[in-house]
């Protein structure tokens, strides 16, 4: 057991019956991978095996629900934390009772001057959350398209380059003053955040020479600043955008629909098809739906 899981109690008590039993990693996946990873896997079109398998030991705070001696669900928890929570069948009937027990539990040994995170609460399951107390955080949906050999257009004015290490600081003000313009942005980060953001791509990702040419920055010519860029990164064996932001005194030119077509070009020489993630309420997803990609079911963070 990791240093987390040994400070978790191996067994709880949620009364009449029901209690909580800690499972090691490789236990706990033979039902999280079926009645959470493939019961979901739309939500988040694509959650393989080895992602849900490296999920459960990263958080190696897996518990199975117990009715007297029967499995009827899972969940992470810890305190100030609990993600991912399912019922197995035919106990769905459970849900809304293991929400109320779960939370009371995490009241009492959660840190009282922190907040308890809840992760990827499933758009059916908001409405039970919030009954109980709960504040929603983010909201954020999945989209996918196929990727194709394409022909972005460069909008005059500007010129598109390599992410190089040196325009790490660039990059980070430039996320920051984008994000800080979009009302979907209800937090924002430290440029620090951003900085090691784009120190994570360059050191992990630009090694992988498909990723590397679709990730790119945006210069205006008559400035050289850097006014646009679109960070990548392989996850699940399917390329996924880390970022994208655009100047907002640069938007509305067409640079946000270049970026995005040069990925799905560039992609569709080893890929099949390309992700990202977005806020809901964020403009950006029309763009993504002109361009072809499909959102699924929204996914909340919320917090007691």
């Amino acid at each position: 057991m990791s240093e987390q899981g040994q400070s978790l109690n191996k067994l709880i008590d949620l009364e009449d019956g029901l209690r909580l039993v800690y499972q090691e990693p490789k236990e706990y996946i033979r039902y999280y991978s079926i009645y959470y990873g493939q019961k979901y896997a739309d939500y988040f079109f694509r959650r393989s095996s080895e992602t849900l398998i490296e999920i459960a030991s990263i958080f190696d705070c897996g518990y199975f629900i117990m009715k007297d001696e029967k499995i009827i669900g899972g969940v992470f928890l810890k305190p100030n934390f609990m993600s991912d929570l399912f019922v197995v069948p035919p106990y769905e009937d459970y849900y809304e009772e293991l929400v109320h027990r779960l939370l009371n539990y995490l009241k009492k040994v959660s840190k009282t001057e922190e907040k308890i995170i809840l992760r990827e609460i499933l758009e059916e399951h908001v409405t039970t959350y919030e009954q109980q107390g709960c504040h929603v955080h983010e909201v954020n949906y999945w989209m996918i398209r196929p990727t194709q050999s394409i022909k972005p257009i460069l909008p005059e004015g500007y010129i598109s380059k390599p992410v190089l290490g040196e325009d790490i600081d660039d990059i980070a003000c430039l996320i920051m003053k984008s994000y800080k313009a979009n009302p979907a942005y209800k937090r924002i980060g430290t440029k620090e955040d951003y900085s090691n953001h784009v120190k994570e791509f360059i050191e992990k990702y630009q090694n992988n020479k498909i990723m590397d040419e679709c990730s790119r920055v945006m210069i205006e010519q008559t400035t050289n600043n850097i006014v646009g860029v679109c960070l990548h990164m392989e996850f699940e064996d399917y390329p996924l955008i880390m970022s994208l932001a655009v100047d907002p005194e640069h938007q509305h030119k067409g640079l946000g629909r270049f970026l995005l077509t040069h990925s799905i070009n560039i992609s569709s020489k080893e890929y099949p098809a390309t992700r990202l993630a977005v806020i809901k309420d964020n403009p950006a997803i029309k763009l993504y739906e002109d361009l072809g990609f499909i959102r699924n079911k929204s996914i909340t963070d919320m917090h007691v």
